[in-house]
């Protein structure tokens, strides 16, 4: 009698228990489809937008389209130059994450590497540089670019897009590279390799998830950045992409359907890239979360 009353208290420990599980399974599934859902759907509205007319848009904005509208995206292009406005961004980007993703890397190993006096005075520097909010420097980093003739071009984007991502990316791939151990450097060092080699062949290979985080973050950095190109470009011939979708909107003209659209142009590259790239992010991002 007595091992029978364990028994089904036993069984009713284990029925709670299981109930528990599923009522917290179940919590969390709902919570991940909530925010899942208030994320997706401002993506999935300009989607459909971009196929409406302006005065479905205005009249019925979350009416799906009772025929679809493909001349909002020959408006996207024509009417802003819309492939020179992707060219410039693309160049801008591309230039950005190479410099970038260079002066990052040798910064971060001298940081990870060597001992010497300034080592932490310019670590804590860099992480000053992700907390101070950048928009707070606008009027002395335009002042700077056009005292150095780089007002209205891409080069000076570049530069600009190139320092600001520095901080992070230095941050994220120090903290990566802290995570190598020193022995495997010394062990190619023993066996002939010299020390370039070391870094180039070795130690820049097994960094590509710290690599693919940092191309990642910059390129979204840089893809829809739109203050400072507002500030810095002028001529149309260099406007990059985010101000040529600026343009669809005007004081007396407006032209949601064509906004819509390019907007859903902008964003499919970094939709790519970031499902490209997201679990070489994940990974690289938790690196060296352990070991420091």
């Amino acid at each position: 009698m007595k091992e029978r009353v364990m028994n089904k208290e036993k069984y009713k420990g284990e029925y709670s228990n299981r109930v528990i599980a599923v009522t917290l399974s179940f919590t969390k599934y709902v919570i991940l489809l909530f925010f899942a859902a208030i994320t997706f759907f401002p993506l999935l509205w300009v989607i459909i937008s971009s196929f409406k007319t302006n005065l479905t848009i205005l009249t019925s904005a979350l009416s799906l389209p009772t025929t679809l509208h493909w001349e909002n995206y020959v408006a996207a292009i024509k009417v802003t130059n819309l492939p020179r406005a992707f060219l410039n961004s693309a160049i801008v980007t591309g230039s950005s994450l190479s410099l970038n993703a260079g002066i990052a890397f040798m910064a971060a190993y001298s940081l990870a590497r060597f001992k010497f006096r300034l080592n932490l005075i310019l670590t804590l520097m860099f992480s000053l540089g992700i907390l101070l909010p950048i928009n707070s420097a606008i009027l002395p980093i335009k002042i700077i670019i056009t005292k150095l003739g780089l007002g209205n071009s891409l080069i000076g984007l570049i530069i600009l897009y190139t320092a600001l991502g520095l901080p992070i990316s230095i941050l994220v791939l120090k903290s990566f590279l802290v995570s190598v151990p020193v022995e495997i450097e010394e062990s190619a060092i023993i066996d002939g390799a010299s020390y370039w080699k070391v870094i180039f062949k070795i130690i820049f290979p097994l960094c590509q998830p710290a690599l693919a985080t940092i191309i990642v973050l910059q390129f979204l950095f840089c893809w829809n950045e739109f203050l400072f190109a507002m500030l810095m470009i002028n001529s149309e011939a260099k406007r990059t992409l985010q101000l040529s979708i600026g343009f669809f909107l005007g004081e007396f003209y407006f032209d949601y359907g064509g906004l819509f659209a390019a907007m859903v142009i902008a964003i499919l590259p970094a939709v790519i890239i970031f499902i490209l790239f997201q679990e070489r992010v994940i990974s690289g991002l938790t690196a060296g979360a352990v070991k420091q």
